[in-house]
């Protein structure tokens, strides 16, 4: 319980969210392998959280994979029951919903635009 938890925690704002998934999770496969219920656990989680929600669910499940459980390529590919390639893909969709919209940052500090004289 404690490892699906800390892996849903990772991903999720609070406590009760984390939590809950780790319930959901456990009663769904009591005797699964303790990093394959981590890995759902986290990927569940990442669905319910704010900073996750622009990205597809593929893409969402890449990155939490990679980059929240620091799983390489090849076992996220296993994982996901798909090649490495398609990961980085995904892995770089994803991340790309991260960013700020091009030209935002133009305006986000007056310093910027400003020029020394």
């Amino acid at each position: 319980m404690e490892r699906v938890y800390a892996a849903a925690r990772a991903v999720c704002e609070d406590d009760e969210t984390a939590a809950e998934t780790a319930v959901r999770v456990l009663i769904a496969d009591p005797s699964g392998p303790p990093d394959v219920l981590a890995a759902r656990g986290a990927c569940l989680a990442a669905g319910q959280a704010p900073r996750y929600a622009e990205m597809a669910p593929e893409d969402r499940d890449a990155i939490v994979l990679a980059r929240v459980l620091g799983w390489k390529t090849d076992r996220v590919a296993l994982h996901l029951a798909t090649t490495t390639a398609d990961v980085r893909a995904r892995i770089g969709r994803g991340l790309r919903t991260l960013l700020p919209p091009r030209g935002c940052a133009d305006g986000a500090s007056p310093a910027r635009g400003a020029r020394a004289s």
